[in-house]
């Protein structure tokens, strides 16, 4: 009697300790992920805090040179 590659003692034969051939390598791109989205949004936000006190400074450049304070007029 042969058996076949379709039973269910076969479905373990790429496993190891329960893991999958292909969770390894899953796991390792899902890490690679997180860290490059994690560097990322470090960045953005040290881009976002140059960009405000950039724009604070040329208001506050504009507001001397014009005179204007900011508030409303008469």
């Amino acid at each position: 009697m042969e058996k076949s590659d379709k039973g269910g003692e076969n479905m373990f034969a790429h496993t190891s300790l329960g893991f999958c051939m292909w969770d390894i390598p899953a796991l390792i791109v899902l890490i690679l992920i997180i860290v490059i989205f994690i560097v990322h949004r470090h960045n953005q936000k040290k881009r976002e805090e140059e960009f405000e006190d950039q724009l604070s400074e040329k208001w506050a450049d504009e507001s001397v040179n014009t005179g204007n304070t900011g508030g409303p007029t008469a």
